[in-house]
């Protein structure tokens, strides 16, 4: 990775600063230009494709509500006429066969739509051959075809009557012109013996009608009665080899208890979105344009100021100190550029002031300015690298890139931890501040990776050795934390005695191998600080090696590192530390 990175970095590094600043915010937008396409093409297709089973569900629950109501009121009909009219009762008496079939006839005339025939079937117990099958005269029985044969006569036998019968091909009449449909029948058994049916054959046209007008080769639906039998289809013959192409919707009828399912085909959605695609490379070189105009601009913009601080620069290099940078900004570069006035106006005067002192010694003069350059020198100082970052988290805010401010802000302070500070102890609190200005620079890399540092507030005030916790916690970033699944890192502490705390890191990284853990313990036990040398394992451990001997330098044998492996399978280091601290003294910095 590192590589790569020199591979992109070091070209730009010798090119003048605009082109800098210019390919940094092309790179930068033209990054986030195809993320939002790439995203915009896959928000787009899975938006159209929902909209699109939510146009066809709602469009199915609606005819399915239209097919149940039809059917509902068709049943109602028929328990009605069956059961509770004048014409239910004189059915089944049948003293009159003629008005019977006057009665059928109106009925199915009624309902000629729906309805292909209407028969009575009556049964009398009492009498030797007292069964009839009674229709209307307009109906033409189909010779031949016996009705004892038929499923419906069996059940009016067995007195078993079920009202929606299995789908089937039998017929009685002519006029039943479905090839496969189902019969609504409805019984009536006394006590006297004189039993009745009533058989009504629907239409195979009111289940297909119902949908027709919604099928079509990109959308294919099945009507299914209670018993899983299709009554309608508009599937081909190959669907079954062809089922993973299609989406699938169900519906359920509630009154009736029909199902409906609907197949929607995926390439009809995908040649929506292909045609919007047309589009897109058109729109794409639009935005890149604007965007390379904007970078272009901003770039000029940036880069202004600096040019005309290097200007005034090379004017102070021949010796004209009366040169001023004039900006009515605030910014950093304004707050540069008063600096740099500053240090003008100092420079002119310590001039002034050296000319004054005894000019006609010379040596002591030549003295005197040796002394003050190497002042000057000792002044540049890391501020200059914390306010050059201060600029940069500035122009990136001003330019709404927070990633980029979020960065520099946090190398900022985890530099002027590092360097500034001549403190060999910190309290653990400054420690774990320390810890999350590195965390956080590590999550613009390591986005997924769980940090869990609760818990820590009652040890805050206990002391540790400055940068003890984050060499630790980058070594489970760099050996721990390298491959594909999920990670996490916890750092919790516990109370081993009345002196002594207990720092644990811990994670669930690809852990160290028995013998590896085993040889670093050992180190750790010995008392000699010299580091391992050999092969790449050993020159692992060379960190926690360090770490391990600053603690035992500065408070004694009995605290220091220890590893162990984690319950996850990672790594356990635990720190172990006094509760009282020595006195501070500088560090040498």
């Amino acid at each position: 990775m590192n590589w790569l990175i020199q591979w992109i970095v070091r070209p730009l590094m010798n090119r003048k600063f605009f082109t800098k600043i210019f390919v940094s915010i092309s790179i930068v937008s033209f990054v986030g230009v195809f993320s939002l396409v790439a995203f915009y093409q896959q928000y787009f297709e899975r938006v159209l494709t929902e909209n699109e089973m939510e146009r066809v569900q709602r469009s199915i629950n609606q005819a399915g509500l239209n097919l149940d109501n039809q059917l509902t009121r068709i049943v109602q009909n028929i328990n009605y006429f069956f059961y509770y009219s004048d014409n239910g009762s004189e059915l089944i008496d049948a003293t009159d066969r003629n008005k019977v079939e006057k009665a059928l006839e109106a009925y199915r005339t009624q309902y000629s739509s729906e309805l292909e025939s209407v028969f009575l079937m009556i049964k009398d117990d009492k009498e030797e051959g007292g069964e009839a099958l009674i229709y209307d005269e307009n109906l033409d029985r189909v010779p031949g075809i016996d009705y004892r044969s038929q499923a419906w006569y069996r059940d009016f036998i067995n007195k078993d009557t079920e009202l929606w019968s299995k789908l089937t091909k039998e017929h009685l009449f002519y006029q039943d012109r479905s090839y496969r449909t189902i019969y609504l029948t409805l019984g009536k058994y006394t006590t006297e013996g004189r039993d009745g049916m009533l058989a009504v054959r629907l239409n195979s046209r009111l289940f297909s009608d119902a949908f027709r007008i919604l099928a079509t080769s990109d959308l294919l639906i099945e009507l299914k009665d209670p018993d899983g039998d299709i009554v309608y289809s508009s599937l081909p013959d190959d669907m079954s080899a062809n089922r993973s192409r299609y989406l699938q919707m169900d519906s359920k009828l509630n009154n009736s208890g029909f199902g409906v399912q609907a197949f929607i085909n995926q390439q009809a959605i995908s040649q929506k979105v292909r045609k919007a695609e047309v589009v897109q490379p058109l729109v794409i070189v639009i935005v890149l344009v604007i965007t390379m105009i904007i970078s272009f601009v901003l770039s000029l913009t940036l880069v202004q100021p600096i040019k005309k601080l290097l200007k005034l620069m090379k004017r102070v290099e021949v010796g004209d100190f009366g040169a001023r940078f004039s900006s009515k900004y605030t910014d950093e570069i304004g707050l540069l550029g008063r600096n740099f006035n500053r240090m003008l106006s100092n420079l002119s005067e310590m001039i002034d002031k050296m000319y004054v002192v005894e000019m006609e010694k010379i040596n002591a003069e030549m003295k005197q300015k040796d002394a003050t350059m190497l002042a000057m020198q000792h002044q540049i100082n890391p501020h200059f690298l914390y306010n050059t970052l201060e600029v940069i988290n500035c122009q990136a805010i001003l330019n709404d890139v927070p990633e980029i401010s979020r960065m520099s802000k946090a190398m900022a302070d985890f530099f002027r931890y590092t360097v500034d500070s001549p403190r060999i102890e910190v309290e653990l609190s400054v420690e774990i501040q320390h810890v999350r200005t590195y965390l956080e620079i590590q999550h613009e890399r390591y986005p997924d990776i769980e940090i869990d540092l609760d818990g820590l507030e009652p040890f805050y005030a206990y002391p540790i050795i400055k940068l003890t916790v984050q060499p630790i916690v980058e070594n489970a970033f760099q050996y721990g934390f390298i491959g594909e699944r999920d990670y996490y890192l916890k750092v919790y502490a516990a109370d081993i005695s009345p002196d002594t705390y207990a720092l644990i890191i811990e994670d669930n990284g690809e852990g160290m191998q028995a013998a590896a853990m085993e040889a670093m313990n050992a180190l750790f036990a010995k008392e000699s600080m010299e580091l391992p040398q050999g092969n790449a394992s050993s020159r692992h451990g060379i960190g926690l090696l360090n770490v391990h001997h600053r603690i035992r330098l500065r408070y004694g044998g009995r605290y220091g590192l220890t590893l162990a492996e984690s319950l996850t399978g990672g790594i356990s280091v635990e720190i172990l530390l006094p509760k009282e601290g020595k006195e501070n003294e500088d560090s040498g910095r």
